[in-house]
């Protein structure tokens, strides 16, 4: 397993590192100062986040989390941070620390509190995820789910790619540019992050941080026509998206 670990500077990763040192459990876990939250990745497995050594990091299932006795609690270590967290090849503007019910700083990111998994040992464990149905992976993009490998293929059709296009350019152009460049929006060209399919499905959908939510506007063949467009132009090729992977991310 491969891991890309980031940092601002050499000294702030020691810092991290040596910050998290003193974490001993959930209960007692004393804030650090400039935690850092870093992107994993392994293989053909959409990026997800890691702490300064390479752990996993997880949010709890807010369905399940109510289930997660005080045993089960015992297993997950809050990630915490004493003034604003560090990220980079992440997207920075979602990571926070705020108060938690116990009081103690804990980073989140996308609105997600993130957490260690006691069962994890070394980088590239993933043991949390599912772990008493509760523990859940943190993909860059802010989603809770495991990241997918390279599951269902699906082809970027011609017809596809022009119902995409039609969508693109009455909507989405506007902000991310005709042909991929940036504007207001991301600059989609070249942009790696959009071969995570169940990521971007989520943001078409649901919208993240400025992009607006779509869901309502657009079904799910359209839905799937966008996203198969943007991951198939201007130098992206990531293959198609179906119109039944859009309906599972509503």
């Amino acid at each position: 397993m491969k891991f890309k670990l980031t940092h601002t500077a050499a000294a702030v990763a020691c810092a991290a590192a040596l910050g998290f040192g003193s974490l001993a459990n959930a209960n007692t876990a004393a804030p650090t100062s400039a935690t850092l939250i870093a992107k994993g990745s392994s293989g053909t497995m959409t990026p997800f986040l890691v702490d300064a050594q390479g752990r996993t990091l997880y949010t709890l299932s807010k369905e399940n989390k109510a289930a997660c006795d005080e045993a089960c609690m015992k297993h997950w270590e809050p990630v915490v941070s004493e003034s604003r967290p560090l990220g980079r090849d992440i997207l920075p503007g979602l990571l926070k620390a705020e108060k938690n019910e116990q009081g103690v700083s804990q980073v989140s990111y996308g609105g997600l509190p993130l957490y260690r998994f006691d069962g994890d040992k070394q980088p590239g464990d993933m043991n949390g995820q599912g772990f008493a149905d509760v523990g859940v992976m943190v993909s860059v993009l802010g989603t809770a789910d495991k990241p997918e490998v390279a599951g269902e293929k699906v082809e970027a059709t011609p017809e596809l790619m022009a119902a995409g296009a039609k969508v693109f350019s009455s909507t989405c152009a506007a902000c991310h540019g005709a042909e991929g460049q940036g504007a207001f929006g991301t600059k989609l060209e070249g942009f790696d992050r959009l071969a995570n399919a169940p990521a971007l499905l989520s943001t078409i959908i649901h919208g993240l941080n400025s992009m607006p939510a779509l869901g309502g506007q657009f079904n799910d063949e359209q839905v799937a026509a966008v996203a198969t467009y943007v991951r198939n132009s201007w130098g992206n090729k990531f293959g198609g998206v179906s119109a039944e992977q859009a309906k599972a991310a509503r």
